[in-house]
């Protein structure tokens, strides 16, 4: 059976995505930079077999492991990268840090001195115009037994009360730091912690809420001007998340402060064997629960806060040799522009009162800017919008849904680089689109 889709869905979604454009959160994270991460920047590594910051800097002793850090910090990220950023038509970074950057101890491996840069981005922040989202993204103990937290191996996070309390008073320092006056309203949220891993076990739902609980107390009550508090949905979905108030339990509608953080990874078990139709499909699935009015769903007002293009495989096992040919891969370019499209589509909101309110890409560089996973090798290689805040520079269109339209006849260019956008000329498609609209209204009448 054929579908046909009304044409005014169409026009209609892009004049409301211009409507609510001032409230989408278009982001990249700078990941690998205040903890780092062996597959992002493998030459921090490089003179150790390790795969971890806490194995890393045990390995080195902590003066050579600052030293080390110390020019990575300085170098990986700069002012330039931020107006790069900004001139994607991104408007939003998340800056993950570890706990040890605020509350490390003699006996741990770990080096501070992170503390200024993430100061310093803030400012260069406030100056090219992008707000900033900071999170905590490692705990003591390690949160969920990852390279992502700076420890991989046991969740040891929940065997204690002291690594939830030195958590909370890593949060309330930055709550503190960053809000006060002159940072204006850079910093508009903290989140409490990045991906925990739970188990009925080790690590169940019933302490992780707990934490929140704390936690969002401690922001509260630290911070000198409202911000917003942000929380990770430790892989249970966002439904799970319905009406959820970590300081009313009693509540029956979300707070107006409060974010939910999702991500949405293809690259990773359960979704890492999901054919490509398969994950468009799951995609637009996202799409159509988070688009549904925050009033009816109760679901927080949601980020995807980390999503990507790989599918199928995790980033450590990446070899440099894998996207030599892809300037030259033309399919697979158009594969990743409709992925890009569908998950823009999917986790931006099209109208006012939404869960959905913006996403931020995993990241915005690696030291080899591996294709699936460097937002700026996706703008230079013509697979990602090179100006994601202008509709006019997508290829696929948004179905009335909010999915995209992924039997669209789109092809890559035959070259890398050169421009991805409708080859007929964006004006002239909506311009069409325009007029099948009123075709069909008049074919109604």
């Amino acid at each position: 059976m054929v579908h046909l889709v009304n044409p005014c869905h169409i026009v209609l979604l892009a004049i409301s995505i211009t409507n609510v454009a001032s409230e989408i959160i278009r982001g990249v994270n700078l990941g690998g930079w205040l903890v780092t991460e062996e597959w992002i920047t493998p030459s921090v590594f490089s003179s150790t077999s390790t795969e971890d910051e806490w194995s890393l800097c045990n390995a080195l002793g902590k003066n050579n492991c600052r030293s080390q850090l110390e020019n990575h910090w300085k170098t990986f990220f700069t002012r330039d990268d931020l107006v790069d950023i900004k001139a994607t038509g991104l408007n939003a970074i998340r800056i993950p840090v570890g706990y040890w950057a605020v509350n490390v101890q003699d006996d741990e491996p770990y080096v501070d001195g992170q503390y200024p840069y993430l100061i310093q981005a803030v400012g260069w922040a406030a100056e090219v115009g992008l707000e900033v989202l900071i999170d905590l993204h490692g705990a003591p103990g390690s949160q969920n037994g990852q390279d992502n937290s700076g420890l991989i191996g046991a969740v040891l996070f929940p065997s204690n009360t002291s690594n939830s309390d030195r958590s909370l008073t890593v949060l309330r320092n930055l709550t503190q730091e960053f809000t006060k006056d002159i940072y204006g309203s850079t910093v508009t949220g903290i989140e409490l912690m990045n991906e925990p891993r739970l188990s009925d076990a080790n690590f169940p739902m019933t302490q992780l809420r707990t934490f929140y609980e704390d936690a969002s107390e401690i922001v509260r009550n630290a911070s000198a001007r409202p911000i917003n508090i942000t929380f990770h949905d430790a892989f249970w979905g966002p439904s799970y998340w319905s009406n959820y108030d970590p300081t009313n339990p009693s509540s029956t509608s979300p707070p107006t402060d409060l974010t939910l953080d999702t991500h949405q990874y293809y690259a990773f078990p359960p979704q890492n064997n999901l054919s490509h139709p398969e994950i468009i499909s799951s995609i637009c699935g996202i799409s159509q629960l988070l688009k549904r009015p925050a009033s009816t769903s109760g679901i927080p007002p949601t980020i995807v806060g980390e999503f990507s293009l790989e599918v199928g495989k995790p980033p450590t096992d990446f070899q440099p040799q894998d996207d030599d040919n892809l300037s030259q891969d033309q399919a697979q370019r158009t594969w990743y522009r409709l992925l890009f499209e569908a998950q823009n589509a999917a986790y931006t909101p099209s109208s006012p009162g939404q869960s959905s309110i913006g996403w931020y890409y995993w990241t915005w560089k690696t030291e080899w800017d591996i294709d699936t996973w460097s937002y700026r090798r996706g703008v230079a290689d013509g697979y990602i919008p090179s100006d994601v805040s202008n509709a006019s520079t997508y290829a696929f269109p948004v179905l009335g849904n909010g999915c995209v339209d992924s039997g669209f006849n789109y092809t890559a260019p035959r070259y890398a680089g050169a421009a991805g956008g409708r080859s007929v000329g964006v004006v002239s498609v909506w311009t069409i689109l325009s007029g099948l609209c009123a075709v069909f209204w008049m074919t109604l009448g």
